[in-house]
């Protein structure tokens, strides 16, 4: 790579969000594709979090930052979820049953982190948490979870889990506090101490990959707390596992931007928790690094998949075969800069990366 590598790719993932935004009318509308016809309130999230991460949103006046979150939270109801109804057409993630671990838990989970980028803050409580400050609704609902399906599980738990987090320290929800308790004693009570997920099954192959794929989501949940996960050995010992011949993670040469994000963000993560085989997390995340620059699309993004088409849960949020997309470009340059805090030699890693103190994806508490 050459001397100015970083500098480069920074220059060219912001032009790809600038070309995605609409410059007509109110500032921080954008598409989520090239190909798309109208602005998608995802794609405004993905971009300010990607800007933020790329310490770009100086560069916003502050006027074009309360259009951009303005926009935002034109999508939050009286109920306090945010959503864009266009989404919920037939065959959509947004309407049952898919409700739980995507829908408007998931939109509203990704609508808090964009506008913290932005220096906002919801402006209604959401009512839909009430329930879940209930300690036996709580222990009801927990207890319902299927642990045979925890690519689902891993994501209706976070849904719920970093809502109560940002009601907690952004709206001073006392109730919350009490609640992410709750949920971080049965995380610890469920957890396998043999390998560090979550599930009833880590024997076949199938099985190993929807555990670790919903366990990445807890791990969010106690990093944002500070608080140390538990057998973090065992957590590195089966993230490397998982690794391809390729450099990706899963159990298909040509892995989603999900799988690998997945490994990469624990990884890098219990590198600072534990010296078990940091040789081996520094060696895996090299490779890593070189695998997610093979996503790059023709038009300066990246896709979710190679070579293959992506429906994101709405025909409003599509993809074609080797298009970029905002949540894919989003996505897989967060896992650069996650592999950036660990693999410090490589040439992107002399971006200055910024993360934000905010409930979810885009967290990284200092463990050193």
């Amino acid at each position: 790579m050459k001397a100015n590598a970083g500098g480069e790719f920074r220059a060219d993932i912001l032009a790809y969000f600038e070309s995605l935004r609409i410059k007509d009318g109110p500032y921080g509308r954008y598409r989520y594709a090239a190909s798309g016809t109208r602005p998608v309130a995802y794609a405004s999230a993905y971009s300010a979090m990607a800007r933020h991460m790329l310490g770009n949103l100086d560069a916003v006046s502050a006027r074009q930052k309360k259009e951009w979150a303005d926009h935002i939270l034109s999508f939050q109801d009286e109920d306090g979820f945010f959503r864009e109804q266009a989404l919920a057409h037939p065959g959509s993630w947004y309407v049952p049953p898919h409700m739980d671990w995507c829908g408007w838990w998931h939109m509203s989970c990704h609508a808090i982190i964009g506008l913290a980028a932005l220096g906002a803050v919801a402006r209604r409580e959401f009512a839909a948490l009430k329930p879940y400050c209930n300690e036996k609704f709580l222990g009801q609902w927990l207890a319902k979870r299927d642990m045979n399906q925890m690519s689902f599980v891993g994501n209706e738990v976070l849904n719920v889990g970093q809502l109560l987090q940002y009601a907690r320290d952004f709206q001073h929800a006392r109730d919350a506090g009490r609640a992410m308790e709750i949920l971080f004693d049965w995380m610890d009570r469920t957890q396998d101490a043999a390998t560090g997920q979550w599930g009833k099954s880590f024997a076949a192959p199938e099985d190993r990959n929807s555990a670790y794929q919903g366990a990445y989501h807890f791990y969010l949940l106690y990093a944002y707390d500070r608080r140390p996960v538990q057998h973090p050995e065992r957590i590195v010992d089966f993230m490397l596992s998982m690794q391809t011949a390729q450099g990706g993670f899963g159990i298909r040469a040509d892995t989603s931007g999900c799988e690998d994000i997945d490994a990469i963000d624990p990884l890098a993560r219990m590198y600072f928790q534990t010296p078990h085989r940091r040789a081996d997390i520094e060696a895996s995340l090299r490779r890593a690094f070189d695998w997610v620059l093979k996503n790059r699309t023709p038009d300066g993004g990246f896709a979710f998949i190679r070579n293959k088409d992506m429906f994101y849960g709405s025909n409003l949020m599509y993809s074609k075969e080797n298009e970029g997309s905002a949540f894919a470009t989003w996505w897989r340059t967060l896992s650069l800069a996650v592999v950036s805090q660990v693999v410090k030699e490589h040439p992107l890693a002399k971006i200055p990366w910024e993360f934000i103190r905010c409930p979810g994806y885009q967290v990284w508490p200092e463990w050193r």
